[in-house]
């Protein structure tokens, strides 16, 4: 008998864990869950926040390609029109220079002398039109155009139509595809009419 009680003795049970250690351990288990999660969590802010990112760099690339298509565009268009300023100007003494050549006179030298002047003004027109200058081609009779001649003055003449240009006082120029000055015209437009158009930019100004 001693000896079956031994053998008993020897026989290995079962360890029972206690509910209570079991809940601590599915406790300590849920940390780890939670860390898991906020990892994942920062991750996506971490996406968004590049995304974010790109997209303002993106944007900002668009916006300085844009801006240096536009200062090149700018830069172009004032390298294009930068001696119109200059040729205006030029225009205004070749002006001058052909009043001077109109002088009529029978003394055989100053013939010469004008002569000399007439062909180094040619030569000035020519190099003003090498440059992109162009002298407007506006006619007698023609009618007038506002976009490109500028009514000095006006006078009636029946026998002619009206709003067409009885005389030109100085010629238009173009300055490559740009308006460089207007032609200086007086325009046939009858009393009434003339009367008529001041009472209505009066009652305009008034309005």
């Amino acid at each position: 008998m001693p000896d079956k009680e031994k053998k008993q003795d020897n026989v290995p049970v079962a360890e029972t864990i206690p509910e209570t250690k079991k809940s601590e351990e599915g406790k300590k288990e849920q940390p780890k869950k939670k860390k898991k999660d906020t990892v994942e969590e920062q991750l996506e802010l971490i996406k968004e926040e590049l995304t974010e990112i790109k997209d303002k760099y993106l944007r900002t690339l668009a916006e300085a390609e844009n801006l240096k298509k536009r200062t090149s565009e700018e830069l172009k268009r004032e390298r294009k029109y930068a001696g119109m300023q200059l040729c205006d100007k030029l225009i205004d003494q070749l002006e001058v220079f052909d009043q001077a050549l109109n002088i009529q006179t029978e003394d055989k030298q100053l013939q010469s002398f004008l002569q000399g002047f007439k062909m180094i003004k040619d030569m000035l027109y020519q190099s003003l039109e090498s440059e992109g200058v162009k002298a407007l081609d506006t006619k007698v009779g023609a009618e007038f155009d506002p976009n490109y001649e500028h009514a000095f003055d006006t006078r009636y003449e029946p026998d002619k139509p009206e709003h067409t240009i009885l005389e030109i006082l100085k010629k238009g120029y173009l300055y490559k595809d740009r308006l460089l000055r207007a032609a200086l015209v007086i325009i046939n437009i009858k009393p009434e009419t003339m009367q008529k158009d001041n009472n209505e930019e009066i009652g305009d100004n008034v309005a």
